[in-house]
């Protein structure tokens, strides 16, 4: 009876258990099912849209005029104007877009958002030939140490010799003219048409980019890191080279494949270098300047610089094809703006503008294509362009943008990871710029805070364990400073997960909850720290101070009618900064900060690109 009764409830958990498979099966089936469906539906919009760009091809196929339209009589070659010259009332209409250009307006006019948003074109430049001093030897030492921001002045090219020798004993060899904006950009050039504006930022903690196509209204960027849990608008400044220096990853993918060589005891024959932009600031530089890497061994910077924007150059051409029906662009195809921090001497501008060479971004002979725009800049293109809904809930009650009011004068604040920097701008007729004031930062930005919780987190744990964590398990480390970055947008106490192998490091000493005795600061919860409002606001005050300090400086000038302070870059979106700036400037200026504030460079670069001379007069 009793083998019986047990054979019973035997077969009744083994029905049960089939039931539940059952149902999971149900359930799975379902779920494949529905992709299936989405699938289906996929497919069925992307043929949908492929039947629309075969016919508009078509149209545009049927536009062009016939070879015979197309050439022009034999007599009147002679007439045609030099290529090298820009002739602002040239009849425009006989210039034919390629079929490249075309496919990119057809796609384009399919993704573009339906938001209407301006779009500013240069004025007509007069015809005038161009000037052979143009491509001149750098007027300026590569191992310059200054950091006045100053941009590089023209040299002539009938200069003796003898003033030029002090420069070419540090520069082995001659180089392009600088293109930054600010004083290189030569409206008398006449580049290739670009297709495509590309902006990088090229951050002290992330890098990222924009791209906009010619005509359209929309900007677009990548997402980072989806792979490893994140999904951020940048990825982290961080490349990797195999023993033999060639270039491996970059960003989230350096950090993880770097990750895997530590546990197999192989990482000491890779060179990482991480957070390293603001090794050009405050040094003497050439082209032989070298850094060290994780491993202690040195690299040209260099190279670590040109490999780094040679990825983001490759990552945006392919991204770009993506985004234009299969239809390839080159690197010749774009105008590419590479933003710099505002305090950077113009020897490293400079360096920056070699690496973009050195990287394939712009040839020698086509400098014209490389814009290195200062970041605050870039921010201020971007943000007066903006409607209220692109500043935070009730920071611009105007209903119109700033660049529809001439004469209003702003601040830009741009709180970088490195770097604060900060210009003062007027808007002229057209939407243009005027500097009223020169550009001033320091190297306070959201950076220092971490540096400060990377010391108090070595006070907690002590010098040992730490130093152990963070040289064998650098990517926990970056995970580590992204969530106490996520928790630098929140005011008051905040929780910080404790990666794994720190506790383990830690637990080899004493218990966890020891090292938290007595600590008024931090508490430790469950696997992570409790981090006090307190001590997280004191985190911040050295960055705070260096803020108050450079505007106070710039708003004492009794010649400036100030409006608008505008707060950009991702350490603006912390409320300690945010706060701290308008409860002490808010009573007298009206204080804004974007909604996408991080990406307010980036976004501005594109725009730069198509509008370069936007900033008409400098101080």
């Amino acid at each position: 009876m009793d083998q019986h009764a047990q054979r019973v409830a035997n077969l009744r958990q083994e029905n049960g258990n089939l039931k539940s498979q059952i149902r999971t099966l149900r359930l799975e089936n379902e779920k494949c099912n529905k992709e299936l469906e989405d699938l289906r539906e996929e497919n069925r919009n992307l043929k949908s849209e492929n039947s629309k760009l075969r016919s508009q091809l078509q149209d545009i196929q049927n536009e062009l005029p016939s070879p015979e339209e197309r050439s022009p009589p034999q007599d009147s070659l002679n007439e045609l104007p030099s290529p090298k010259v820009r002739c602002g009332h040239q009849d425009s209409q006989n210039e034919l877009p390629s079929t490249k250009e075309r496919m990119s307006k057809a796609v384009d006019h399919t993704l573009e958002s339906s938001e209407e948003s301006r779009e500013s074109e240069p004025p007509a430049v007069l015809k005038k030939p161009v000037s052979k001093k143009h491509w001149v030897k750098l007027p300026f030492q590569l191992s310059s140490t200054d950091n006045d921001g100053q941009q590089p002045q023209e040299m002539n090219a009938d200069e003796p010799k003898s003033s030029r020798k002090q420069s070419e004993d540090v520069i082995k060899k001659p180089l392009k003219q600088c293109t930054s904006p600010a004083k290189g950009f030569n409206p008398w050039t006449e580049p290739k048409e670009s297709l495509v504006s590309i902006g990088i930022d090229f951050g002290t903690a992330f890098t990222g980019y924009s791209f906009g196509f010619k005509g359209a209204k929309q900007i677009r960027q990548p997402k980072w890191g989806e792979e490893y849990g994140m999904n951020t608008p940048k990825t982290p400044t961080c490349i990797l080279f195999d023993e033999d220096k060639k270039f491996l990853k970059f960003g989230y993918d350096a950090i993880m494949t770097y990750t895997r060589q530590t546990r197999r005891n192989e990482a000491k024959k890779l060179f990482l270098f991480d957070d390293f932009k603001m090794e050009l600031y405050g040094k003497v530089l050439h082209r032989d300047s070298t850094m060290t890497a994780k491993n202690g061994k040195k690299m040209r910077a260099m190279k670590v610089f040109s490999e780094s924007l040679k990825f983001m150059k490759d990552h945006a051409l392919d991204m770009i094809g993506k985004h234009t029906a299969g239809v390839s662009y080159s690197a010749s195809d774009a105008t590419w703006v590479l933003t710099v921090p505002a305090i950077w001497s113009s020897a490293a501008k400079q360096f920056m503008t070699e690496a973009a060479i050195e990287a394939g971004l712009v040839t020698e002979s086509e400098p014209e294509r490389l814009i290195v725009a200062l970041e605050p800049e870039a921010a201020s293109v971007w943000c007066k362009q903006l409607p209220k809904d692109g500043f935070m809930e009730g920071d611009l009650t105007e209903a119109v943008t700033i660049e529809q009011v001439p004469g209003t004068q702003y601040m830009v604040v741009d709180c970088g990871g490195g770097t604060i920097d900060i210009t003062v701008h007027e808007v002229v007729e057209g939407g243009r710029l005027k500097e009223l004031h020169r550009v001033s930062g320091n190297n306070l930005g959201g950076q220092t805070v971490d540096k400060n919780f990377i010391a108090f987190l070595r006070e907690i744990f002590s010098e040992k364990v730490f130093d152990g964590f963070e040289k064998n398990y650098p990517s926990e480390l970056k995970r580590l400073m992204y969530d106490f970055s996520m928790c630098k947008r929140y005011e008051g106490e905040v929780l910080v997960q404790c990666p794994y192998n720190l506790q383990e490091l830690a637990r080899n000493a004493k218990d966890i909850e020891d090292y938290f005795e007595g600590n008024s600061d931090a508490e430790w919860e469950s696997g992570s720290i409790l981090l006090s409002g307190t001590k997280l606001r004191a985190l911040h005050d050295d960055c705070i101070m260096g803020i108050e300090n450079l505007m106070e400086e710039i708003l004492e000038k009794s010649n400036l009618s100030i409006r608008y302070i505008l707060l950009v870059g991702g350490f603006a979106l912390s409320p300690y900064v945010n706060g701290f700036v308008k409860e002490k400037f808010g009573s007298k200026y009206k204080v804004l900060c974007p909604v996408d504030a991080a990406m307010a460079v980036v976004n501005g670069a594109v725009m730069f690109g198509r509008m370069p001379n936007v900033v008409e007069s400098r101080i």
